[in-house]
């Protein structure tokens, strides 16, 4: 009798040590489940920060090439967009697999790095003698409106 009360408790208490043994595997598993995922999200979001600084490296360097080819020219309007058509090209040929909304905003971001601290140009004047000069103003970008730039009357002076 002592037999079959011993045999009845010790089955009863290894399915209840079984039991509890797959809820502490169960938990163990969902909390390593949980950190490898959050280790593989963390690792895609620092190879996509590296990819964007590579990126930026490249946008910056071909700026400044860029920026040295139109260091002097006549006209503001005209360089500004041979500049970016120059800057697009140069990004496309050092990158392949880019966008033209990704080269967008690299060009932004660079050029609010490069820029920044620097007077804006606002427009284009005829010097006394005819040449075309611009017009800085000491203000930084930001604060100038876009429509200044064709405001500015072209009878005023560098």
């Amino acid at each position: 009798m002592w037999q079959e009360a011993l045999n009845t408790i010790g089955t009863a208490a290894m399915t209840a040590l079984v039991g509890v043994g797959v809820i502490a595997i169960k938990a163990l598993g969902n909390a390593v489940e949980k950190y490898i995922s959050e280790k593989a999200a963390a690792v895609k979001a620092k190879a996509g920060a590296d990819k964007w600084n590579h990126w930026m490296n490249l946008a910056r360097a071909a700026w400044n090439a860029v920026d040295e080819e139109f260091r002097i020219t006549p006209t503001l309007e005209s360089t500004i967009s041979a500049k970016q058509k120059l800057f697009d090209e140069a990004l496309k040929q050092a990158i392949p697999e880019i966008t033209d909304a990704q080269i967008e905003q690299l060009r932004q971001a660079v050029a609010g790095e490069v820029n920044k601290g620097r007077a804006a140009i606002c427009g284009q004047v005829t010097d006394e003698q005819g040449n075309l000069g611009s017009v800085a103003v000491n203000a930084s970008a930001d604060s100038v409106p876009k429509d200044v730039a064709t405001a500015v009357p072209a009878t005023q002076t560098a």
